[in-house]
């Protein structure tokens, strides 16, 4: 497992967004700025990709919750 594993998705997704901005706007902006940007929707990724696994955690806990609840009847 990655300790980043959403890293690589985060960069193509800024590159495509340098290439709309073309390198002219993309040199005033600057490198920092890019950088900064693939760490925000990395992030905002993972927290992503956490919260549906939380929601799906609980639905499976629902699931037990009512299997059980079957099989004692």
């Amino acid at each position: 497992m990655h300790d980043r594993p959403h890293y690589l998705h985060a960069q193509k997704v800024v590159n495509n967004f340098r290439r709309v901005l073309g390198e002219e706007l993309c040199s005033r902006i600057g490198d920092y700025h890019f950088s900064t940007l693939e760490v925000l929707i990395e992030s905002a990724i993972n927290t992503s990709v956490m919260d549906a696994m939380q929601l799906a955690e609980q639905d499976v806990e629902e699931l037990l919750k009512k299997l059980r609840n079957h099989t004692h009847r």
